[in-house]
């Protein structure tokens, strides 16, 4: 983490460095740095994405693995520019996150009691096991934007900050083969492939539900790109955009007590069972912005 920090503090000093460079050249030449900047804008803005919900630390099963998915995000931006170098932008917006997580094989077993209230070990198998998780918040951007010219109509930009993202579309798709046994050990006996008593074997299942997710969660951004005026007053902006949760999404509890199906016809997210679920995604924005001043 401390080396993170110094190196984001490194980037920063540079980019800060080139833009006083940047406008000690300018100031002693001609003035093509937009001395009369443009102040404040309404913005839109639109971004395909490849998006990923990493699910960390889940037992009782083969390596997870999680890949990534395209989604889609969009936003209304508002911003206000100090000089023609620095401002600050907020806004709303909609961001998808989509992911598909893979599990090769499950088993776990817990204490269990049957129609006669005797008590028995029940042991689960699972093998083959996928779930789409899909994840919408709700974006409250924070940003700090540093500009630098290139000519009056043209420039990079560079843009990063915090969002606070509130959870609004929050589900899954699970499916899998799973088997069910049952040792009694008063009587040292193993049952199964005895579906009439609940201990089916090789059910192929697929069900769907809602994840538990904590109802407010922030994540950093960075953004880098070219903007250029199409006339005085609208603006296009073509950028990368990268951003990743600052901490745990999963609003889950006791993952230790996780169990991923306990019954025939029953799949419960994989995220319940993990320590730690995250959010990320890479991708490009486009943005129009129109300059009320």
């Amino acid at each position: 983490m401390k080396s993170e920090i110094k190196d984001s503090c490194k980037i920063l000093s540079l980019v800060l460095l080139i833009l006083l460079l940047h406008h000690s050249g300018f100031s002693q030449g001609t003035n093509i740095s937009r001395e009369e900047h443009r102040k404040i804008y309404l913005g839109l803005s639109l971004s395909p994405s490849q998006s990923q919900i990493l699910n960390d630390g889940i037992f009782s099963g083969s390596k997870l693995i999680s890949d990534k998915m395209i989604s889609f995000s969009g936003s209304i931006d508002f911003g206000y520019f100090f000089s023609s170098y620095f401002g600050l932008s907020t806004g709303a917006g909609f961001v998808a996150y989509k992911s598909q997580l893979s599990l090769g094989s499950y088993q776990n077993m817990f204490t269990s009691t049957d129609s006669e209230n005797e008590s028995y070990e029940r042991r689960v198998l699972g093998t083959d096991i996928k779930e789409t998780q899909n994840v919408g918040v709700m974006r409250l951007p924070f940003i700090l934007n540093l500009s630098i010219p290139i000519i009056n109509k043209a420039g990079f930009f560079f843009q990063t900050g915090i969002n606070m993202d509130i959870p609004l579309n929050k589900n899954y798709t699970s499916s899998g083969t799973f088997t069910y046994k049952g040792y009694y050990a008063v009587d040292n006996v193993l049952i199964e492939n005895l579906p009439d008593y609940g201990f089916p074997s090789n059910v192929s299942t697929k069900t769907d539900g809602k994840l538990e997710l904590k109802s407010l969660g922030f994540d950093a951004i960075a953004t880098a790109g070219f903007d250029y005026f199409i006339n005085e007053k609208i603006q296009i902006a073509v950028s990368g955009s990268f951003n990743k949760s600052l901490s745990n999404i999963s609003g889950y509890s006791t993952p230790d007590k996780f169990q991923l199906s306990s019954e025939q016809n029953q799949i419960n997210s994989l995220m319940g069972g993990s320590t730690k679920a995250t959010i990320s995604s890479i991708g490009v924005r486009i943005a129009l912005r129109y300059y009320l001043k």
